[in-house]
């Protein structure tokens, strides 16, 4: 399996998660000043348990705190995200 390929694409409101060109996660969120709320994170079945979910939710997190802002985790799987990385708690909005 080649390298998962991470970007955001801001008109879509999500970060996307490509491997071989083929879009197979998707991370949507929205913005409200400086909190960037995640409310969804998708893996395409046949691709899950590979933990793409956990590299494209850090891409996320990662993206969203170099612009300076805060996450809240809406959608469950980031707020599990949040819990097993204690390190990045300050970015996790109130």
């Amino acid at each position: 399996m080649a390298d998962p390929v991470l970007t955001d694409n801001p008109n879509e409101e999500r970060y996307e998660l490509r491997i071989d060109g083929e879009l197979i996660g998707t991370a949507d969120y929205s913005v409200n000043g400086d909190i960037v709320s995640i409310t969804r994170v998708y893996t395409r079945p046949t691709h899950r348990g590979q933990g793409l979910a956990a590299v494209l939710t850090e891409y996320a997190v990662d993206s969203i705190a170099e612009d300076g802002r805060t996450v809240a985790p809406v959608c469950s799987y980031a707020a599990v995200w949040f819990d097993h990385h204690p390190e990045r708690a300050a970015l996790r909005a109130g």
